[in-house]
């Protein structure tokens, strides 16, 4: 699954249309007693999947066993990775879904922060089978993770869990040793560059992910993306942890290590060549191994390790992006949807999600796809964060990215990306007011 078809900039359309429905109060009414009790027959749900998806056809064997077993119809459809942009005027006309599905990070600014989204800690409490609740089953961290939605803490009930994680060739003789600390990765990059090879695969115009070097570099140094974000004087950009942060991605670039062409490359062509080979290290979330499987050299062994530590043996914290479902509020059918919710996490049916759509899920006792193992290790052994301390897409997208961007590609030095970005980070907020 391509996360360059999710990570979309919040909508201004569906901001406009949460903000007439706050302002109407048309939203807020319903808390699924619709379901007279849960004896409802039916219940919409709005899918981010398309219909050919593999993860739509695990859900679809899902949703036809769970009307035999429990004959509650479920009325599907399949919108693709824009659905929440019609969740919004759903709502606003009285004809909302019951369930939608999404990632964390696309649910939360368009519907949770504008306390659109139902509880579902009562979902916690419900079988998922084999004398288990979903609460059993679901690794505690995954929740605890998320930010609260307006009026609720638990809004999100995930089944399919990608990581952010260094991926790399199992069988390259460069890598005799998956490297745990910054250093070990420089003396990789060292030996690759000897040999003629690019050490760190990067398409230019991927800025998006390109920073999560950045943001895995901060925390690994005791700082966070928050931090700097959340000061409107743009100083904490100048602070010599950030400062450190910058120095070790501008040691990657003035080394050659990405390459000598890789700043005019556009997705997915240095991915695709990590896959056939010509580059050692991918930085990039779970999904690439499936993204890049046809272009995968003979004998590729896909392996990845979380991302090296620096001076802190300590902080190993993994970005995760959980997906999962969601209940807007003003559905009318709120418990049968959330019936359907547990009987998915059963372990006989999100088995599907690893086996079929080559996706790791939340339970530890479904065994990940081969390429995915030490990637879902990683998430069991590690403590998990969310990618850029949760800012928002839109201060991400207009500061840090653009101003990354120029010290990625070799355009500016750590310190004056620092500057840049202090300058954009207080321009930004005196524009906000």
């Amino acid at each position: 699954m391509s996360r360059v078809s999710f990570k979309l900039s919040r909508s201004t359309a569906v901001a406009a249309v949460l903000v007439a429905l706050a302002a109407s109060g048309c939203s807020t009414t319903s808390d699924g007693s619709g379901d007279s009790g849960g004896k409802a027959k039916s219940f919409t749900y709005w899918s981010m999947w398309t219909r050919n998806e593999p993860q739509a056809k695990v859900l679809q064997s899902a949703i036809k066993q769970f009307t035999a077993d429990t004959g509650v119809k479920v009325d599907v459809q399949w919108q693709g990775r824009k659905v929440l942009d019609k969740v919004g005027p759903a709502m606003l006309s009285g004809d909302a879904p019951d369930l939608v599905d999404q990632g964390w990070d696309q649910l939360m600014p368009t519907l949770g922060t504008g306390g659109q989204l139902q509880d579902l800690s009562p979902v916690l409490k419900m079988s998922a089978g084999d004398g288990k609740t979903v609460q059993d089953v679901i690794p505690g961290k995954l929740l605890s993770i998320l930010p609260p939605a307006k009026d609720t803490r638990t809004w999100l009930i995930p089944y399919e869990t990608a990581t952010v994680s260094l991926f790399y060739n199992g069988k390259n003789p460069l890598v005799t040793q998956a490297p745990k600390t910054f250093d070990d990765l420089l003396k990789i990059c060292a030996k690759a560059k000897s040999a003629g090879k690019v050490c760190i695969g990067s398409d230019a115009d991927q800025g998006w992910a390109s920073q999560y070097w950045f943001d895995y570099l901060l925390n690994r140094n005791g700082g966070s993306v928050a931090e700097v974000a959340g000061d409107k004087s743009g100083a904490a950009f100048k602070e010599p942890k950030v400062l450190k942060a910058a120095r070790q991605v501008e040691s990657l670039v003035k080394a050659g290590y990405l390459g000598s062409s890789y700043d005019a490359t556009k997705y997915p062509e240095q991915q695709n060549n990590w896959a056939a080979g010509k580059s050692v290290f991918f930085l990039m979330g779970s999904w690439l191994p499936s993204e890049t499987k046809q272009f995968l050299a003979p004998g590729f062994q896909v392996r990845s390790v979380n991302f090296p530590a620096t001076d802190d043996p300590g902080r190993t914290a993994l970005d995760v992006v959980p997906f999962g479902f969601a209940v807007p509020k003003g559905a009318g059918h709120a418990a049968a949807a959330e019936q359907f919710i547990a009987y998915f996490l059963r372990k006989d049916q999100l088995t599907g999600v690893s086996s079929q759509a080559g996706n790791i899920t939340p339970r530890g006792d479904i065994q990940a796809p081969a390429e995915l193992a030490d990637a879902a290790q990683q998430m069991q052994q590690n403590p998990a964060r969310l990618a850029d301390d949760n800012v928002d897409n839109d201060w991400r997208d207009k500061v840090l990215v653009p101003e990354f961007n120029k010290l990625w590609l070799g355009r500016a030095g750590a310190d004056s990306f620092a500057s840049g970005a202090a300058k954009a980070n207080a321009d930004y907020w005196k524009a906000k007011g």
